[in-house]
């Protein structure tokens, strides 16, 4: 094995700007908050429409709490689980139950689970008097001032594997685009290119978390991402894995991992963007990955 160290062109403590057009007069804030080995991704267009995607593990819940807190969120128009796995839908049981943050609607995929995780987060859904909506392609919906484009999964699925069947999300701010594939193997990533006019983003979240199954170099080859986020932490899956940091490498992404850095936060106004880890007094001059 030898060891590979990847330079960021630019500072990373200063963040990353690109420019594009067509700015926007409000500023969208997205983080892929730190909850270890899983999801939560907090979405804010800026005039106050607040979404959660996914809450990691329920293990994680007071992390995931303390930031929601902590940057202001006094409600959230949506709370979005993109697929039932305990990784995803966990903390969002707690995040439902918190009587300072109320929830005005929840999505799921249209796939009930199985687990005791589950039958919790529906019956706290229940609890607040809410239903659970499905979010299946071929939705749209406005988050306020993002565009939001639902590529998976199809409405008529058979006895569907949980991450084949996770709610894939294109969203679309004035010029940015961020890609948001939850935990979809190559084999889902094989069919989006039919359900979309286009997969290129400027932001990927990386599909589950690493894994060798996902993130496929043809996929890349459609997305074309400038950055690439990986939501991670201690597993016993390898994950990210060599395989996929190697693709992520080969294609020119900026590899942004929450096991290194913490939260990372992405703010724009739509015609630029910035990048920042949260906790910015780590040595961040380069990425570290493995290769045979």
């Amino acid at each position: 094995m030898r060891l590979h160290r990847i330079l960021i062109l630019l500072p990373l403590l200063l963040g990353i700007t690109l420019t594009k057009a067509e700015p926007s007069t409000s500023v969208l804030t997205i983080a892929f908050i730190d909850v270890g080995q899983g999801d939560a991704t907090l979405i804010r267009d800026g005039n106050g429409f607040d979404v959660l995607v996914d809450g990691g593990r329920k293990s994680a819940s007071d992390d995931l709490l303390e930031y929601i807190r902590q940057v202001g969120v006094d409600d959230l128009e949506v709370v979005l689980a993109t697929h039932a796995d305990s990784d995803h839908i966990g903390g969002l049981i707690a995040v439902l139950e918190a009587v300072d943050i109320p929830v005005e609607s929840v999505y799921f995929n249209g796939y009930p689970g199985d687990t005791q995780t589950w039958t919790e987060f529906s019956n706290a859904v229940t609890s607040t008097g809410l239903s659970l909506n499905q979010a299946q392609f071929p939705n749209t919906y406005s988050w306020g001032g993002i565009n939001v484009q639902v590529l998976n999964p199809l409405p008529s699925m058979v006895d569907p594997d949980q991450n084949k069947a996770s709610v894939v999300l294109l969203l679309d701010y004035a010029q940015i685009a961020v890609l948001l594939p939850a935990d979809i193997d190559s084999s889902v990533e094989n069919q989006l290119s039919s359900r979309t006019v286009t997969l290129q983003a400027d932001i990927l979240k990386v599909a589950h978390h690493g894994s060798k199954f996902s993130t496929s170099q043809s996929f890349l080859q459609e997305v074309l991402p400038l950055e690439a986020v990986i939501s991670v932490g201690p597993n016993p899956y390898d994950h990210p894995t060599i395989e996929t940091l190697t693709r992520l490498a080969n294609i020119g992404a900026n590899i942004w991992r929450t096991d290194y850095v913490g939260t990372v936060l992405l703010t724009s106004n739509g015609e630029s963007y910035e990048m920042l880890p949260k906790l910015t007094f780590l040595p961040l001059s380069f990425h570290t990955i493995f290769s045979p």
